[in-house]
């Protein structure tokens, strides 16, 4: 006969909070919004909130606009990501290397921007690309040209910020993959003629792939959703260059009063990360090795 396994109700109740605030913060928020997506659902009528099937989604893939806004999040992403992933390594190698005096100085300092509130930093880059006193124009002797105020450049200034506020994370979380690469790997594979590119490639870049995949699906999701810095140093303009896909959705809820449409993108926005996440993650892990 088998034996019963007892329950530790300690566990449960110390997960009992966690669950509970997951539920309140997440999962029912999710369920809310898909409902929300198959409704008329407009602030300015709210006594005629009436079951429109999948009326909203048919607005929104029909929308040029929905088009366009997904390709600027897709080149933002992609841009700061890649940025702060291979200026995050360079750093990360720098700060791994035994003959650098002051590494944990150093490491404290770069760090320091990570701690900034969002808007904080948005408002200094403000600053900082103001034409008639920033920084940047007196240093590249741009004269009164407005960095944020013009379409071809307005995108890249927020690229900028975003990657100075979020780079130190990545550099800290790859540096603590690097700092676990064995080494006697390196030695042996140094005793058999490798080259520092060789070691670099075959020996660290796979030791450090659960780390990469980890950060760097991290920040694409936590891009995709940055309104703050948007919001706050363009307002998704000038004409609209830098109008992503969270701008898109508040305007559209909460501008144009359509709470239904805007469920509907945050909807097919969901489906999207979740999609891109789980190809991501079995790609990434196919990479993968342990020593």
């Amino acid at each position: 006969m088998g034996t019963k396994k007892k329950v530790n109700w300690f566990m449960v109740m110390l997960l009992v909070p966690a669950v509970a605030m997951l539920m309140v913060t997440i999962i029912i928020p999710v369920f809310v919004v898909i409902g929300m997506s198959f409704y008329h659902y407009n602030l300015l009528d709210m006594n005629h909130i009436t079951w429109n099937d999948f009326a909203n989604y048919k607005a929104v893939f029909k929308d040029a606009e929905f088009i366009r806004t997904f390709g600027r999040t897709l080149i933002y992403v992609c841009s700061t990501v890649a940025a702060q992933f291979f200026i995050g390594l360079g750093v990360a190698l720098l700060l791994n290397s035994k003959n650098l005096k002051g590494r944990k100085l150093f490491r404290s300092l770069l760090f320091l921007p990570w701690t900034i509130p969002s808007l904080v930093v948005a408002v200094t880059w403000m600053f900082i690309f103001q034409p008639q006193y920033g920084i940047v124009n007196y240093l590249l002797n741009l004269g009164d040209y407005s960095v944020l105020g013009s379409p071809g450049t307005a995108m890249a200034g927020v690229v900028i910020s975003a990657v100075w506020k979020q780079m130190p994370l990545m550099m800290i979380m790859l540096l603590s993959g690097l700092q676990t690469v064995p080494e006697d790997l390196k030695e042996a594979a140094e005793i058999d003629g490798a080259t520092g590119l060789q070691k670099f490639l075959c020996i660290t870049v796979p030791c450090i792939m659960p780390v990469v995949r980890t950060v760097t699906l991290t920040s694409i999701v936590s891009n995709f959703q940055m309104f703050v810095l948007f919001f706050t140093m363009t307002g998704g303009g000038p004409v609209r260059a830098t109008t992503t896909l969270p701008l898109y959705t508040y305007e559209t809820a909460f501008s144009g009063f359509n709470l239904g449409k805007g469920a509907a993108i945050g909807v097919c926005w969901l489906v999207f990360l979740i999609i891109f996440s789980t190809i991501y993650n079995k790609v990434l892990s196919a990479k993968e090795v342990e020593y």
